[in-house]
């Protein structure tokens, strides 16, 4: 297998940390696949290439779950792979085909398939997720706290309000919502993961009301789902 063509230092540092995971021989194949669909893309609002991300989602969920699966960890390098068009169905197939290893682990189109948000409302995407074999909840809360654990550190004038409230409101009434999730293993260390994000976030809020307002005006849901979050984070 060639090495991956990277020329963003912390990208390798992060394929280094997954691949001495040693997680299991589907993991590259699926590393080289998510590198190739996703060369030159760059991740929105940041200076990291879009493998960056789809890494750090694998590495979370052993490092900040305490989770080791390989199946997680390739839904975790191709969870946008179908949504985002960077292939379809029958190429990824025809793909998993060429490795036993990947053949080994199944069809993992219908859990791909429980990623893609595509025509589904919010409810509904995640009440699919909660149907689904808790790898797909794994995946789906790693890349939740991916696309917030920086927002606390980013200027303001660089958050989008309208991302603020979408992830605020989704955290607490879809993910965090009592009896949908909390029978997944991991589930108590994924929460606690979670609100620490949204707490540091929410609070730096509290302290601008400006900007708290200006969030608050794109979703009637903000506020409530905001006070609820700093609620279960004491």
């Amino acid at each position: 297998m060639n090495e991956l063509d990277m020329g963003h230092t912390p990208t390798k540092a992060f394929v280094a940390r997954l691949r001495s995971l040693h997680l299991g021989p589907a993991v590259e194949p699926a590393l080289q696949l998510a590198a190739e669909r996703n060369h030159r893309r760059m991740r929105p609002l940041s200076d990291q290439p879009y493998l960056y991300h789809l890494v750090e989602v694998a590495l979370q969920i052993v490092e900040v779950f305490n989770i080791r699966d390989e199946t997680a960890t390739v839904l975790a390098l191709w969870h946008d792979l179908i949504e985002d068009d960077q292939i379809t169905p029958a190429e990824l197939s025809a793909y998993c085909a060429q490795y036993p290893a990947l053949q080994r682990m199944g069809d993992l189109l219908p859990l791909l398939a429980g990623l893609d948000r595509r025509d589904k409302s919010v409810t509904a995407y995640y009440s699919t997720i909660a149907t689904l074999p808790p790898h797909v909840f794994w995946v789906k809360a790693s890349d939740l706290l991916s696309n917030t654990r920086t927002l606390p550190l980013l200027e303001w004038e660089r958050l989008r309000p309208r991302w603020i409230a979408k992830y605020t409101v989704e955290i607490a009434r879809e993910v965090l919502d009592v009896g949908r999730f909390e029978t997944k293993r991991g589930y108590s260390v994924i929460r606690s993961a979670l609100l620490d994000v949204q707490q540091r976030l929410l609070n730096a809020l509290q302290a601008d009301p400006e900007r708290w307002h200006a969030v608050a005006a794109l979703d009637p849901r903000f506020a409530a789902a905001a006070l609820d979050l700093l609620a279960r984070s004491k």
